[in-house]
């Protein structure tokens, strides 16, 4: 894909691209790199973008339109998760940029949408000519993961003394 000032605009506002925000030669350069890797792909209402339990081999930036995150329980009911709007600087499946992952979560599109598709190997690829992109998004995964973690432990206490309290009759 060929880059234009408001894809490079959008890629700065994206959590994982922050780091490239001032507008110098360099940051340029390794955006319009990104550009070219970017797939339009674009997806009707009511269209699975991501289907949980899927492996992933790329990001996707959403670029307009507005899609709801839905997980699933145990007992394979989906339950609304969130609303997100491409106004709100979106993009899932990060982990596929690091690794191939199975999908933890379901992203269908609540009304028309289109995609920047980012596919997880080219960017291994641009990221080994560019190593300070590489470690500049890795990181910021990173850190996004480590926000994740955090959560999802700090529920698991909340439930496992949940559960203690029920068991201990209290």
């Amino acid at each position: 894909m060929e880059y234009s000032d408001e894809i490079i605009e959008k890629l700065t506002k994206l959590e994982i691209f922050s780091d490239f925000t001032e507008k110098n030669e360099e940051n340029i350069r390794i955006l319009k790199a990104i550009c070219q890797l970017l797939e339009i792909q674009e997806f009707e209402k009511g269209a699975t973008i991501i289907k949980e339990g899927d492996m992933g081999d790329a990001l996707f930036i959403l670029y307009e339109g507005t899609v709801q995150v839905r997980r699933n329980t145990p007992s394979h009911e989906q339950f609304a998760v969130v609303n997100l709007n491409a106004s709100y600087n979106v993009f899932f499946g990060e982990v596929a940029l690091i690794d191939k992952d199975t999908r933890s979560a379901s992203v269908i599109a609540i009304e028309n949408c289109r995609t920047l598709r980012l596919d997880g190997d080219k960017f291994k690829k641009l990221c080994d000519k560019e190593p300070f992109l590489g470690y500049r998004a890795i990181y910021r995964i990173a850190q996004r993961l480590a926000v994740s973690l955090r959560r999802s432990n700090k529920d698991m206490l909340i439930l496992y003394a949940s559960l203690l309290d029920e068991v201990n009759g209290a």
